[in-house]
């Protein structure tokens, strides 16, 4: 139900923009944006639709930072799965070099109490305590890596699980394979409580998101701008600022709605 509709009901169908013709797909987006903007602008007032367009502007760049953080986090997984099969293979080496040192120190100390390797022994034995310090010290500087790459393992699986729970609705949502049909509901301020435009707009960009994907948002964007332009003064040289104007009255009221959109609004909404 939106306030302040030119109607009391209205219905806008968006079309795919992928049709099939002849057995073929033909991507109809042009004719989908055109029909999508003819209807936007005969059916909501000017107003609605710059709103409108913030909402899906917000919704769109905060879907596009999420994206971009998960790929992100992902290539930080991908690094840190590297590191530690790397340190799981040097302790392999390691360990393996520990026993063969313990086997050589068993050899020694043998040999020494059978008197089989004479003047030398005690060179050995120095050369086998070198070699230990060193294991030693090998052992220690690859537990404190593997103690760190689980720090990092830790802190990843709190922020994945974070970016799970900031994740925008319907993130994945197929391309439109139908024509989708939206049936708006006129109200008037007199028969319910008062509501924001900022807010009826956004439950509109909500409700779309899960029959839209991101390209279809994208292309719905478009309509929308359309309209607005459609609705400008036509051949004006300030029509440009006057678009802009819309659009940065609209943003600080969307912004005073919903404070969390700021990181997701154009510079010209402070």
């Amino acid at each position: 139900m939106i306030d302040g509709l030119r109607t009391p009901q209205t219905t806008i169908e968006l079309a795919p923009r992928i049709r099939e013709s002849d057995g073929h797909l033909v991507d109809d987006s042009y004719h989908a944006v055109e029909q999508a903007a003819t209807q936007f602008y005969g059916k909501l007032t000017l107003e609605q639709l710059v709103m409108t367009t913030v909402a899906l502007q917000v919704h769109m760049r905060k879907s596009r930072v999420h994206l971009e953080r998960r790929k992100l986090l992902q290539s930080r997984w991908t690094e840190l799965a590297r590191k530690m099969k790397k340190a799981r293979v040097e302790d392999e080496h390691l360990t393996f070099q520990e026993s063969r040192w313990k086997e050589r120190m068993v050899e020694a100390s043998e040999r020494s109490g059978s008197g089989g390797f004479g003047g030398a022994v005690s060179q050995v034995v120095e050369l086998l305590e070198a070699e230990h310090q060193e294991l030693v010290e090998q052992r220690r500087a690859l537990e404190e890596e593997q103690r760190e790459n689980q720090r990092q393992w830790l802190e990843l699986e709190r922020e994945d699980a974070q970016l799970l729970q900031d994740a925008p609705k319907f993130e994945q949502t197929d391309d439109l394979r139908h024509p989708y049909v939206l049936m708006l509901i006129g109200t008037s301020r007199e028969t319910r409580p008062k509501r924001s435009l900022a807010s009826a707009m956004n439950v509109l960009v909500e409700a779309l998101q899960k029959p839209l994907s991101r390209t279809d948002q994208m292309l719905l964007e478009i309509a929308l701008r359309r309209g607005i332009r459609a609705s400008g003064p036509a051949r004006e040289p300030d029509s440009e600022d006057w678009v802009r104007g819309l659009f940065r009255e609209a943003e600080r009221a969307f912004l005073e709605e919903f404070p969390w959109s700021r990181p997701y609004l154009s510079r010209q909404a402070d």
